[in-house]
């Protein structure tokens, strides 16, 4: 297939939220990525690879040059395989999902990426965003999943909507706070919802009077406040770590 100046604009331009929401596509960058994007359910737009043999694996890509590959990247280094995907809004079913996590106004892309794969690590891979949140399919976002993206079912909802629905389902909503019960001393089961909040503010007042349980990460409290990606890895093994051992 041949590349055309047209399809360098395209793939450029969904850098930029305006053109990803106008044309319904994102890019993923990487050979990880763009093997992962492949083999899901994902609708695929288009594949561009300055590699033979991947190409000869994967017949549908089209060839570019090393430059014309650095035209379309959003990378200071780009790779030598790009993926653009069609976003299909997702939903879940709440009946049906084993584990759901909420993120809650998190705007920090590589930490909104980093969550999704810790939370895919530890085997959550259903997950509701708010809408303060970022974008998922910012370039930032998808990098930091490292294909995680492409296992997990993300819904973004107002959270008045999709907690009740949770509690009404049997859901206990548990999020991090400063001044709440240890992390430590929660019994989790699979029917706890965690909600990590915001970097900046926390979990938002929208949410906060629907908490189940306020939970603490315990520390020597010198610094100011958790990372948001590192809080939700602690929290989320914490809640691993207690519903494994009572499943063995």
């Amino acid at each position: 297939m041949q590349l055309f100046k047209k399809d360098i604009k395209f793939v450029r331009s969904l850098g930029q939220k305006k053109f990803r929401l106008e044309s319904g596509c994102f890019i993923a960058e990487g050979l990880k990525l763009t093997r992962e994007a492949l083999s899901s359910p994902w609708p695929v737009h288009s594949v561009y690879s300055t590699d033979d043999a991947f190409i000869a694996e994967y017949p549908q890509t089209i060839k570019v040059t090393s430059h014309e590959m650095e035209m379309m990247s959003q990378l200071h280094s780009p790779s030598a395989h790009l993926v653009v995907v069609k976003h299909v809004p997702q939903r879940i079913d709440i009946a049906t999902a084993p584990r759901i996590a909420i993120l809650d106004g998190i705007s920090d892309p590589g930490n909104m990426g980093t969550i999704l794969r810790t939370a895919d690590w530890f085997g959550i891979r259903h997950m509701y965003c708010t809408p303060q949140c970022v974008e998922l399919t910012n370039p930032k976002v998808v990098q930091a999943t490292m294909g995680s993206l492409f296992r997990t079912v993300v819904e973004s909802a107002p959270a008045e909507q999709f907690i009740p629905a949770l509690k009404a389902a049997g859901y206990r909503i548990a999020g991090a706070v400063l001044n709440g019960q240890s992390v430590y001393d929660c019994v989790f089961t699979n029917r706890h919802a965690i909600v990590i909040g915001s970097e900046s503010h926390g979990i938002s007042p929208t949410v906060l009077p629907l908490l189940d349980d306020r939970i603490t990460i315990p520390g020597e409290m010198g610094a100011e406040s958790l990372n948001a990606s590192v809080a939700a890895g602690i929290l989320l093994m914490e809640h691993h770590r207690q519903t494994l051992a009572r499943h063995e």
